[in-house]
């Protein structure tokens, strides 16, 4: 009688750890897998927000564009972090590292591959035939890369939604893009 007492005395903290509730390191606590999706889309929906914002400034002023550059770098790097310190939801791990992958391509831009655009457009190389095909080369290789991991992250999204059971619907800031094109 004492050793089953003891033994389910040991159990106890197991179970009710089993029962506490999926926390991120921010705190943010996800009770099911519409609150751990919403995560990481909100963030997502912030960082397209910043890109669109940068793309509208390098129209108007391409030297205010390029006086945004570290501060979305340093953005983005939150919103990495704060997807980093996601726990994988359930053991499946794959939603959340679609989307480190996708967001570290998104600090990518901000550091490397937009500073090339404005620098060209500020020195006045986009009017040249070698600043143009430079300017070029660089939009092709974000196109690519941002193709292919946009649809590794839907992907993963879905599998995701499929798994438990989640109707998948157009984020806000997907709608507002399809409108757009």
């Amino acid at each position: 009688m004492t050793s089953r007492l003891v033994t389910l005395l040991l159990l106890l903290p197991f179970f009710y750890a089993c029962k506490d509730p999926l926390r991120a390191k921010d705190g943010t606590i996800f009770k099911n897998p519409a609150d751990y999706n919403e995560y990481i889309i909100s963030r997502q929906t912030k960082v397209i927000r910043n890109i669109i914002e940068l793309g509208n400034r390098i129209k108007i002023s391409p030297d205010t564009a390029y006086s945004l550059l570290d501060k979305y770098a340093a953005q983005t790097d939150s919103v990495i972090e704060e997807i980093k310190g996601m726990p994988p939801f359930r053991s499946d791990s794959a939603f959340r590292d679609a989307a480190i992958h996708s967001f570290t391509f998104y600090k990518t831009l901000f550091n490397d591959h937009y500073r090339t655009i404005l620098q060209l457009r500020i020195r006045g190389g986009d009017a040249t035939e070698e600043g143009i095909n430079q300017w070029m080369g660089v939009m092709d290789k974000i196109k690519r890369e941002e193709e292919q991991l946009d649809k590794q992250l839907h992907n993963a999204q879905r599998d995701f939604a499929k798994k438990y059971d989640m109707k998948m619907r157009p984020s806000d800031i997907q709608k507002e893009l399809k409108q757009k094109k």
